[in-house]
């Protein structure tokens, strides 16, 4: 093998390090901006979140109704929900979604089970949120349909008159 001489192999060139640092630092940025973009600031709260309840009325010197105070402050939030619908703040759609969710907190007081995401079938599954099924049904159309004739204040005296029934 006299002819034929070992040669070194070519060695990188020298700036392959810097594409793989700058490819490194491109991925890693990716990544920064995919979870700052999809994720909103802590003080701006969606427009669909209801305000914060009101405080409760005092309790009636009447102590048979334990749930009294329950009622009283869930009859007050429907009636902002009124207040705001009529102020043009929310429209048919946004108010019975409203309703829906101060129905679901009153009924998750009034039995003790998370009602927060039960469906109308659900409710009527148990015999303990039997009660809500009704009201949940009633509300869904208005609140899922792309177009409804449904009057809000039907949704409001519904929802009334079961929390004062129940």
């Amino acid at each position: 093998m006299p002819g034929a001489e070992l040669v070194d192999p070519v060695p990188y060139a020298p700036w392959w390090p810097w594409v793989a640092v700058a490819i490194i630092l491109a991925v890693a940025g990716w990544f920064v901006w995919v979870v700052r973009s999809t994720r909103a600031p802590a003080q701006d709260a969606p427009a669909s979140v209801p305000p914060p309840a009101p405080a409760a009325p005092p309790a009636p010197k009447n102590r048979r109704d334990p749930y009294a105070a329950l009622r009283g402050t869930t009859l007050a939030r429907l009636d902002e929900v009124e207040r705001r619908y009529r102020a043009g703040d929310v429209d048919v759609r946004g108010a019975n979604l409203e309703i829906r969710y101060v129905l679901r907190e009153f009924a998750t007081g009034r039995t003790g089970v998370d009602t927060s995401t039960m469906t109308a079938a659900a409710a009527r599954a148990d015999r303990r949120t039997r009660p809500l099924s009704t009201l949940l049904e009633n509300t869904s159309m208005p609140t899922f349909a792309p177009t409804s004739r449904a009057r809000l204040s039907r949704s409001l005296d519904q929802a009334r008159n079961r929390v004062r029934t129940w």
